[in-house]
């Protein structure tokens, strides 16, 4: 790391200390924007990303789809669980790119670790809370997808336009290629986040059974069921990733490399 990242990420580290939380949640789930957040960080972090890291990163201007895109997925990524607040600083770090790709790492428990020591005053509000959290991300799953499939259209016509073009300068093309990878890293995290919270509401539903048996585990299930079919509706048929000569950065997301949506995510 050079000494001008290095600087930069003791400067984050400052900021992250001084702010102490992550990314502030506002009306209806959705970030609630502010300059640390939403300017300080993500330049920093594309700092780290590009000259820390060797990253492709984009100066382009965003689209609004690519705008609605990034704003969709922070509801699927962000922690089920509202007292996770070591989880959501991760989630934070990560979407700014201060840290590389840290999310595989999340423990599926994590969500019933914190459901369990909730305070609720009895064991049916816990069972109701949790099928809540499954129907709120059911219900963001299409809108999501609706919205990666306009952007992977607009990534193709992109490509199309750049490859037929003899007068793009160097510059340009590396910026439309690393805005392809941008956008595809995004459709990836939100796909690990989906079968995160399959796994994590499963573990849950079948731990919280055995703690507080309950008339709820039919309901739960059905709303697991809901949740899961949501996702492999969603996700068929994705369109594959533009492909063109791209500059090879380290890292590049699944969906850049043509690899297929329905894969299994290595555990670690």
């Amino acid at each position: 790391m050079t000494p001008a990242v290095l600087h930069a990420t003791v400067i984050v580290a400052a900021v992250l200390g001084l702010a102490g939380c992550g990314r502030a949640t506002g009306d209806f789930g959705r970030a609630e924007r502010n300059v640390v957040d939403d300017s300080w960080l993500p330049a920093l972090g594309d700092q780290i990303a590009r000259h820390g890291r060797g990253e492709l990163v984009s100066d382009f201007n965003r689209t609004d789809r690519e705008g609605v895109l990034r704003d969709r997925a922070w509801s699927l990524v962000r922690p089920p669980h509202a007292r996770d607040w070591f989880g959501a600083s991760l989630v934070e770090w990560q979407r700014t790119r201060i840290l590389p790709t840290v999310d595989p790492r999340f423990d599926p428990d994590g969500y019933y670790n914190y459901l369990r020591r909730d305070p609720f005053r009895s064991s049916e509000a816990r069972w109701n809370r949790m099928i809540a959290d499954m129907r709120a991300d059911a219900a963001l799953v299409g809108p999501f997808w609706a919205e990666a499939r306009r952007v992977r259209d607009d990534d193709r016509a992109r490509l199309g336009e750049v490859d037929g073009r003899r007068d793009v300068a160097p510059p340009e093309l590396k910026d439309a290629y690393a805005r392809i990878d941008e956008n595809a890293r995004v459709v990836d995290w939100v796909w690990r986040s989906m079968r995160l919270r399959l796994a994590a509401y499963r573990r849950a539903i079948d731990r919280i059974e055995v703690e507080t048996p309950s008339d709820r585990l039919y309901t739960a299930n059905l709303a697991w069921n809901a949740l899961k079919a949501a996702v492999d509706a969603a996700e068929r048929d994705f369109p594959a990733a533009p492909h063109g000569t791209a500059p090879e950065p380290p890292g590049r997301s699944r969906y850049a490399t043509g690899a297929g949506i329905h894969e299994d995510v290595p555990q670690k």
